[in-house]
């Protein structure tokens, strides 16, 4: 029984206080807090639970238990339908906190006494609301098994910190999620889903300095896709977007897992090659331009086929990235100058 909450409630926020990397599982980031509320509240178990719709919610998914290990990375979630438990999502939905003494006799947790309530042994059920811009997000339940037990008004203040704390750090997820999202798409071409040339000078950067410690070989290839002016006049820029498209996905088939194709703009693209020299990156360069020259592009009754010209060169890791990227394009305009179709190395 809590009676005077100033010492736990001042653990509780320096648990919550910890830094935690919150880009895991629900259940990594919110593991201390449940702990803590588990010890304190002395109950069997302490979950978190998340409503798939905030807005019109259809159900709860656990997130997070202390029945669960952190190690475990993934997990078939419990659920709880709306359909079968009206009453209960009804009380949630109004934020205020469900204190059941008698888990199976209160009119907000009785439809889980058959299927639930009697089979674990849960005698009593302490739930409250966590918010996310003041409106139900989800909930904290707190679960006892030592028969009913009379809420003190301490204990229900004390489980809706728990619930503001879990608030906290899954608002934090979530900026950090949104986060992620923008810088994937302030590095990413939109058309085609490659990387942009932003990206390709932070890459660059990196992989010098690692390619260097390592004291193992980096080139580039740098493709550029013949006539396709001739291709956006002939068809229209929506054939030519199709194109540039079907153009990416025959490269990702042709490329390693770990090298890195990037769009630096109109028709032209360069591939990463990391611990590769100059002699393998011509094969790969190779490869790809025969696998594209041989790719047929469907457009409802058009069919195209498109050839490229290819640069390679070996990265000087002692200049900066710039001069080797010159080298490359400089022999994709001599492939051109050849005849395009054909790959030239610096």
């Amino acid at each position: 029984m809590l009676n005077d909450l100033s010492e736990v409630t001042q653990r509780l926020r320096r648990v919550c206080s910890q830094e935690v990397d919150v880009s895991g599982s629900y259940q990594a980031f919110l593991q201390d807090i449940i702990d803590e509320g588990r010890t304190t509240l002395a109950v069997s178990r302490v979950s978190v639970w998340l409503f798939d719709d905030h807005i019109q919610p259809r159900f709860l998914l656990n997130v997070a238990n202390t029945d669960w290990s952190t190690k475990v990375e993934q997990m078939d979630c419990a659920k709880l339908s709306l359909e079968h438990y009206h009453t209960y999502f009804t009380a949630l939905k109004s934020g205020e906190s469900i204190a059941a003494c008698d888990a199976e006799t209160d009119p907000r947790t009785t439809e889980f006494a058959d299927g639930y309530l009697k089979p674990y042994g849960i005698t009593t059920m302490l739930d409250t609301v966590i918010f996310k811009n003041g409106v139900p997000h989800g909930i904290v339940c707190c679960e006892g098994t030592d028969g009913p037990r009379q809420w003190q008004s301490a204990e229900v203040s004390y489980a809706e910190m728990i619930a503001d704390c879990c608030s906290r750090r899954i608002l934090v997820s979530e900026l950090w999620a949104l986060q992620q999202q923008l810088s994937d798409l302030a590095f990413q071409d939109a058309l085609t889903g490659l990387k942009n040339r932003r990206y390709l000078m932070d890459y660059a950067e990196r992989e010098i300095s690692r390619h260097m410690r390592a004291e193992l070989p980096l080139s580039m290839v740098v493709v550029d896709i013949d006539h396709f002016k001739a291709i956006n006049d002939t068809y229209g820029h929506e054939v030519g977007d199709v194109v540039l498209q079907a153009f990416a996905g025959c490269c990702k088939l042709v490329l390693r897992t770990e090298d890195c194709l990037c769009r630096l703009g109109g028709e032209e693209f360069v591939a990463m090659l990391p611990h590769t020299n100059a002699d393998n990156a011509y094969h790969v360069a190779q490869r790809l331009r025969e696998a594209l020259s041989q790719q047929q592009i469907e457009y409802g009754s058009e069919r195209i086929m498109i050839t490229v010209s290819c640069g390679v060169a070996e990265v000087n890791l002692q200049l900066p990235f710039s001069q080797s990227l010159k080298l490359a394009d400089h022999a994709v305009y001599q492939a051109k100058a050849q005849g395009r179709n054909c790959v030239v190395r610096s």
